[in-house]
Parts: C-alpha cells; sequence; structure tokens
C-alpha cells in the first residue's frame, strides 16, 4: 500500500477557495486532527464538524455490500480527506475524533452513513451527529402529502447560493464507482472536498438563524432545534420539578404532623373545660377539707355574718328595717311585748 498525501486548493461560490488535505498517512491524519480539535475548543459560535462519507461501487448481482472509501472532514476554510479504503483499516486518530473526543458532526442524510461506518464499528454518538434534513425541507409535501427529503444540492442552492443547483450535474453518475481508485482524480476529489465543505456551510447558515430565531427559552444562550430546552437547561429543570416535588412532599408532611399534634390537644383539653362549665360545687372531698367560712367565701351562698350583722341592726335599731323577712313583719305591726325572749327586742323587759 502506497503512502501519499497532496495539499489541494478548489474554488468555491462566492470566489472564495477552501484548503484541501488528501492524506491516507496515519501520521498526516493525527496531526490535521489535532488542528480540527483545537478549532473545535477555540470555537464559540459554530462548533461543530462537516462531515461526509463515500463508499465503494455496489455490486450490480447486489451479492456483496459496498463499504467506506473516503471520509471527509470540513471546519472553517479547510477540509481533511481520508482515503480509508487505501489505510490498513486501523487509523486510531480518525477513530477517536469520530466518536471518543464528544465533537458535534453535521450531515446531509446520514442514514446510510452510520451503517457504513457501523460495519468499521465506529458509533458516533447519537446526540453528537445532526442530520440536517431531519429539521429542514425546502421541498415540501409530494402528491402523496408527504414531507420529501431535500438532497445537498437542492439544500445549497436555497440556503448558501444559487451556483449549487448544479453541483450534481457537473459530476457524473458514473464517476461514484471510482472511489477505490488511487489516487483520486482531480473530479472525485474536488467532488468529495466541496461536499464536505457544503455540509458544514449549511449549518453554519442554519445555526445562525437558529441562534437569533429559534433559541432556548431557558437560558437564551445555548440555542437548541425548534425552541426545546438545551440539554443544560432541561436538566436543571428536571432538578427543579424533582426539588418542588420533595418539597411538596414534606410539606404535606409537616402538616399531618402539625394536624396530629393539634387533635392530640384538643383532646387532652376538651376533659378539663367540660368538668370546668359543669361543676357548680366543688368536689365532695374538697368540700370537707373547707370550714363553712372558706365554703361560704367560695360560694353564691348568702354569708351567715352579712344575715347575723343584719339582724342584729334590725335589734338596736340602727336600721328602720332589715332583711330578715320576720323581724320587719314585727316592727310593722307594733306587736307587743312577747314573751318569748328572741322576739322581745332588748331593753322592752
Amino acid at each position: 500500500m502506497q503512502a501519499f498525501t497532496q495539499i489541494r486548493t478548489f474554488t468555491v461560490h462566492g470566489g472564495k477557495e477552501i484548503d484541501v488535505v488528501y492524506t491516507n498517512e496515519e501520521e498526516t491524519m493525527s496531526k490535521y486532527l489535532k488542528m480540527y480539535a483545537q478549532w473545535y475548543a477555540e470555537e464559540e459560535e459554530n462548533k461543530f464538524v462537516g462531515l461526509d462519507l463515500e463508499y465503494t461501487r455496489e455490486d450490480p448481482n447486489h451479492e456483496e455490500d459496498n463499504y467506506l472509501a473516503v471520509v471527509q472532514l470540513s471546519m472553517r476554510n479547510h477540509v481533511l480527506v481520508c482515503h480509508y479504503s487505501w489505510t490498513n483499516g486501523e487509523c486510531p486518530a480518525l477513530r477517536s475524533f469520530l466518536q471518543n473526543q464528544g465533537i458535534v458532526f453535521c450531515t446531509v442524510d446520514k442514514r446510510a452513513d452510520f451503517i457504513k461506518l457501523y460495519y468499521e464499528k465506529i458509533i458516533i454518538p447519537r446526540e453528537n451527529w445532526i442530520d440536517i434534513q431531519e429539521f429542514v425541507n425546502v421541498k415540501g409535501l409530494n402528491e402523496r402529502g408527504k414531507l420529501m427529503r431535500d438532497g445537498m444540492a437542492s439544500l445549497a442552492t436555497s440556503i448558501i447560493d444559487e451556483s449549487y443547483s448544479q453541483m450534481k450535474d457537473k459530476f457524473p453518475p458514473e464517476r461514484h464507482n471510482y472511489w477505490e481508485e488511487q489516487p483520486l482524480s482531480d473530479l472525485n476529489l474536488e467532488y468529495a472536498a466541496k461536499d464536505a465543505y457544503v455540509s458544514y456551510q449549511l449549518y453554519v447558515k442554519i445555526w445562525f438563524f437558529l441562534r437569533y430565531l429559534v433559541f432556548c427559552p431557558g437560558c437564551k444562550k445555548e440555542d437548541t432545534l425548534r425552541g426545546h430546552l438545551c440539554a443544560k437547561c432541561n436538566k436543571a429543570e428536571i432538578e427543579v420539578e424533582r426539588a418542588q416535588k420533595n418539597a411538596a412532599a414534606e410539606i404535606a408532611r409537616l402538616n399531618a404532623e402539625l394536624a396530629s399534634v393539634q387533635a392530640e390537644l384538643a383532646r387532652l383539653k376538651a376533659p378539663a373545660s367540660s368538668d370546668n362549665t359543669q361543676q357548680t360545687s366543688p368536689p365532695h372531698g374538697k368540700r370537707r377539707k373547707m370550714n363553712d367560712e372558706q365554703w361560704l367565701e367560695s360560694s353564691d351562698a348568702p354569708k351567715s355574718s352579712d344575715y347575723w350583722q343584719n339582724l342584729r341592726k334590725s335589734w338596736t335599731g340602727d336600721e328602720q328595717k332589715s332583711d330578715d323577712p320576720w323581724t320587719t313583719e314585727m316592727s310593722d305591726q307594733q306587736s307587743p311585748k312577747s314573751d318569748n325572749p328572741w322576739l322581745t327586742k332588748p331593753g322592752n323587759y
């Protein structure tokens, strides 16, 4: 297997030039992939890498599957074209870059790409691989009312530049049977480089609109598709909901405990209050311990001292009338002296 590396320059829309590195050398791949990883770490807005794949020719009898031939990566105005079918199949730097470093990739139609990478035991995490076809559509609905999937040419023509309308026409379909040849022809190499670059530029344009038109309703900064919460805000929202549920459960528990305590206090107070309202006289044992004067003082009964004082006043003439009905009646009738000394006033003997 012959090792090779080519550095080329191609012109794209608007007269811009892109730098292309075409290689099958592991050392060269590792060098430029490290450069991409550094760019990715420094990037603040367009934090993703364009990805495109090309396969070997299809078996006309469909007895054998075609397999991965070329891997193209693009970032900024640079494209790295790795001729995977002309390597030993190991490519540790490429494998690590695709699946182990948490880098986000953008592709137009990844359905077949996923299968081809899977055959090579390379699995890009689903959350790190964006299929532009899944959320952007320019063709609309077909005659049966179903949404049509857009190809790279139609998307690039509508979103990037109208010059891409002839993108597929300039590359004959039969040229797809030559991805195995070494080295690639200029036509194939230019087509492969532009595919990766267009994938990257498509998402640059789309991400611009998403960033300013469709943003995360939570943080307003970390944008996401269709206005859904970003991963960070979604996690925070879940934590808030969990905390609210825990707080509600704790409040309910405390309220239940408070109600139980209040019921117990009411139960303890109920007998004492009923005794106070129904008891008109002290218990027999308590009354026995009191003398008569104490009992009279603590009750509503007429006081004996008042009674005898009033009676004395009526005898001595201190008052015209006494509260005692018997003495009052005798005084009013001017009754004669009685032999009963108790009914005779002192001094009338």
